[in-house]
């Protein structure tokens, strides 16, 4: 069996190289570092920190079955269970809803650029 304080290094260290990669707009290089083989990691933390990565680059299909897994794992685990709740109901909407606010933001717009050319 692994040194748990050995482990925990690696988790940390892990998790900071994911950071860093996350903070430069490197979502999916990030995932790579946290679960090397694309496997689900079986600590808990990388586990969340993959699925927080995933919901972040807007992969909700790969995104809820981690915090699924998460939920699973840890039945008490409140963020995750907020989670699996978040994706299902932007999952759930309708179809149409993808298109509202782009296309008010255009019709917005247009009423702007409208408006605007009125007052010259």
């Amino acid at each position: 069996m692994a040194d748990p304080g050995l482990e925990s290094l690696d988790t940390s260290l892990r998790l900071l190289q994911a950071q860093q990669l996350a903070r430069r707009g490197r979502l999916r290089e990030a995932m790579a570092v946290v679960a090397p083989g694309g496997l689900p990691p079986a600590d808990p933390v990388l586990l969340q920190a993959l699925a927080a990565l995933a919901t972040g680059a807007g992969e909700y299909r790969t995104a809820l079955p981690l915090w699924r897994l998460l939920l699973e794992r840890e039945p008490g685990h409140a963020y995750a269970r907020r989670m699996v709740a978040a994706i299902e109901l932007w999952q759930a909407r309708p179809p149409w809803m993808r298109w509202f606010w782009p296309l008010a933001a255009v019709l917005g717009g247009l009423v702007l650029v409208g408006g605007l050319l009125l007052a010259l």
